[in-house]
């Protein structure tokens, strides 16, 4: 039995929220059912990063959505990413900012609404099925939709615009486009044609289903290294996040330097040795979607070695790898400092993550 906040007026529509449904999903649902602006529910939004809003946007706010929807604060609360994944303290680039960060269109919450994937809209608007976004869709780490691993955004593919929106339909949502009205039509059979991603893509989508089975503490795939723990993986994410991108660990380069800067291969397109100038002021939350991509195939790349070149389909332009790769080159120029903290965090990685680094460390004293 709970108690409804009677200085809140319930909202007439109050659809339920999904179990594994992202909190930013179900009160987009909630404004469009009720079709008012999300800003018009909830002022806060404006200055709120969806990160945070998706993590902890405050208890009065949590207070509010309940009364409004009629529904107890608790089924309101298990739609925070940190009680849908309970391992996400373990990466530490992925902690809730203390001050609110800086934000752009891309990260604010009253961006209405979340980047959308056409595929998603495609295989549920023709059979009247709800369009939701799922949990995982609200990580820092998830770029690709989590179903097909196709790119999402606001792109209608009938005018190329950035004008995709959802309304509401009786009982669900639906997408088109604001300019030219278009809608999703069914795939061929009911199903849609297999993704089949390369390079840089491929890796990146392994690596944000992997990170997200691993923060919902279940063992990730064996494509990394054969089979390992959802903890051991996630510190070994943890640990490269912080090699790759801690500036000043490099003993022959600058102060501001960062070894991702020498991930050229991986840049979309954008030239990847601005990469620290964009983002090295703020935290990993407020970075644009590719500048995340950058580091997050960057790390993938780190720990398939060699290996990573099939999936890339080419090797690094600035120097010519052994099999050690990426050891060879990154462990001879850490700082002594750093090098010594680097080797105590890589003694905590399963053997067979730890096993490149031990070979190139010994053939290179």
């Amino acid at each position: 039995m709970f108690v409804y906040d009677l200085a809140v007026p319930p909202l007439p529509f109050a659809p339920r929220p999904f179990p594994d449904e992202l909190l930013l999903s179900w009160t987009c649902r909630l404004a469009a059912a009720n079709h008012v602006r999300l800003s018009s529910l909830f002022p806060e939004l404006p200055a709120m990063s969806r990160y945070r809003l998706n993590c902890d946007p405050g208890q009065e706010i949590i207070a509010r959505m309940a009364a409004m929807s009629r529904l107890p604060q608790s089924a309101v609360q298990s739609l925070l990413l940190p009680n849908q994944f309970p391992n996400l303290p373990l990466l530490t680039f992925l902690e809730i900012p203390k001050s609110p960060a800086v934000l752009g269109d891309e990260n604010s919450s009253e961006y209405f609404p979340p980047p959308l994937c056409i595929d998603c809209a495609a295989e549920e608007e023709p059979f009247h099925r709800g369009l939701y976004w799922q949990a995982e869709a609200g990580l820092l780490t998830t770029l690709l939709c989590p179903r097909h691993g196709t790119q999402v955004g606001d792109a209608c593919p009938g005018c190329d615009r950035g004008q995709l929106t959802v309304i509401w339909n009786n009982t669900y949502l639906i997408v088109r486009c604001l300019r030219c009205a278009w809608r999703p039509t069914p795939p061929p059979n009911g199903k849609l044609a297999s993704t089949n991603h390369l390079g840089p893509l491929q890796l990146l989508f392994r690596l944000q289903r992997d990170i997200a089975v691993a923060l919902r503490d279940q063992p990730p795939s064996h494509f990394w290294c054969g089979p390992i723990t959802a903890v051991h993986f996630l510190r070994v994410v943890n640990d490269l996040y912080w090699l790759l991108r801690t500036p000043g660990l490099s003993a022959r380069a600058g102060k501001k330097f960062t070894f991702t800067q020498d991930f050229t291969w991986t840049s979309f397109y954008r030239e990847p040795r601005t990469l620290f100038t964009r983002t090295q002021y703020w935290s990993f939350c407020a970075w644009d979607s590719y500048s995340r991509a950058e580091v997050l195939v960057a790390i993938a790349a780190a720990m398939l070695g060699t290996q990573a070149f099939v999936t890339l389909g080419r090797r690094p332009y600035y120097l010519k790898p052994t099999a050690n790769y990426p050891w060879d080159w990154i462990l001879p120029q850490l700082r002594k400092a750093c090098a010594q903290e680097f080797m105590r965090r890589v003694a905590e990685w399963p053997l067979a993550m730890r096993l490149p680094v031990t070979i190139a460390t010994r053939e290179l004293s």
